[in-house]
């Protein structure tokens, strides 16, 4: 008899990698109704299928994107490409952004990436320690040009050349329709022009929102998420805009009554 960690070692490498599953006849016996490797091929399968079902879930927008047969298609190869060796599945899709972006060929895809990469930062931000227990944010009554703002735990700004954060506003919307509905649909939307987007993500109370801003707004928040005082953030949002800098402290009283209410700062 075979020792049982050889035979452990071998029968996970068989269903991970099946290419490399040999001489399946000399470790598992048949079944009245199966052959060796007809058996071996019900945990392979099955091995596939769990895998494909964790990232059809983490990407629902995406697969909205671009239908299932073809997520799939995606999917599996990364998985053949990045087997999980983690002890969650909850890291299963941490390079799957890159490893489409090295994938794609050069004229295609690029909303795609995009796109994941948009998903993938709601559920970090979803997991991660957010501000719920966090008091409310109160600016100094001395407050000037000199005041140092943060932004609240788990707050992302990207800048994407897709409008990703729309087809994901789109996404949601379908859901609903369909669940109104009481049923399913297969198809896919148009892929949207190129077009650039800043978003700024951030928790509150255990819902990840989306706010879409202009490029003087990224410019200014990504300033004071850098640690620059207030005064040196308007310069550098300045830089963006072709307003005056008396102009800018205008526009930024609306913005800071907005994000303040909405408790982007602590």
């Amino acid at each position: 008899m075979e020792p049982l960690n050889r035979l452990q070692d071998w029968l996970l490498s068989a269903i991970v990698e099946p290419a490399t599953a040999q001489h399946v006849n000399d470790h598992l016996l048949p079944s009245p109704t199966q052959s060796p490797a007809d058996r071996l091929a019900v945990y392979q399968h099955a091995y596939l299928a769990r895998l494909l079902e964790v990232l059809q879930n983490l990407f629902p927008c995406t697969r909205f994107a671009i239908g299932d047969e073809l997520f799939n298609q995606f999917a599996a190869a990364y998985i053949q490409a990045h087997p999980p060796h983690s002890y969650t599945l909850a890291n299963l899709s941490d390079k799957f952004a890159d490893y489409l972006d090295a994938t794609r060929p050069a004229d295609w895809g690029a909303f795609l990436v995009e796109l994941v990469r948009l998903e993938q930062a709601i559920d970090r931000i979803f997991d991660a320690p957010g501000p719920e227990n966090l008091p409310p944010f109160t600016l100094p009554t001395t407050a000037d040009a000199s005041l140092k703002l943060s932004l609240v735990p788990g707050c992302e700004l990207h800048a994407f050349h897709y409008p990703v954060s729309n087809d994901y506003t789109a996404w949601k919307s379908w859901v609903a329709v369909v669940r109104a509905a009481n049923h399913g649909s297969n198809d896919s939307p148009a892929w949207p022009a190129r077009q650039k987007q800043h978003v700024a993500l951030l928790r509150r109370n255990y819902i990840v929102r989306r706010y879409e801003l202009t490029a003087t707004q990224f410019a200014l928040l990504s300033g004071l998420q850098a640690g620059a005082p207030l005064g040196d953030a308007l310069a550098i949002a300045a830089d963006e805009n072709s307003k005056t800098l008396e102009t800018l402290a205008h526009d930024f009283q609306s913005w800071f009554t907005f994000w303040a209410a909405e408790r982007f700062f602590i």
